[in-house]
């Protein structure tokens, strides 16, 4: 039997650091990446919260309200404690 998947749809802010990118997630403490593109900061912080994601699973610790599981909240809007210049959303299956 194939496991389920989950969607969750994860804010990601984006800020220029000099030679590169540092990305991170406000509803997942500890997320901080670099890229040195945008794209690769987004990209590496989006691996980095489907890790976060499924520790959280694994050890049946709560999953902070701020990710949105898509299945369930389809018109919901997420809110961000970085600029709308700075906001990613991605979506990630755990």
């Amino acid at each position: 039997m194939k496991d389920r998947q989950i969607a969750f749809k994860v804010g990601i802010c984006v800020e220029d650091d000099g030679d590169g990118f540092h990305a991170y997630c406000p509803a997942l403490k500890g997320i901080h990446v670099e890229g040195d593109t945008r794209e690769q900061a987004v990209e590496n912080a989006k691996v980095a919260s489907i890790l976060y994601i499924k520790s959280l699973i694994e050890h049946q610790d709560p999953i902070p309200i701020q990710i949105i599981k898509i299945e369930e909240t389809k018109n919901s809007q997420q809110k961000f404690s970085c600029s709308p210049f700075q906001n990613e959303n991605v979506l990630v299956t755990v």
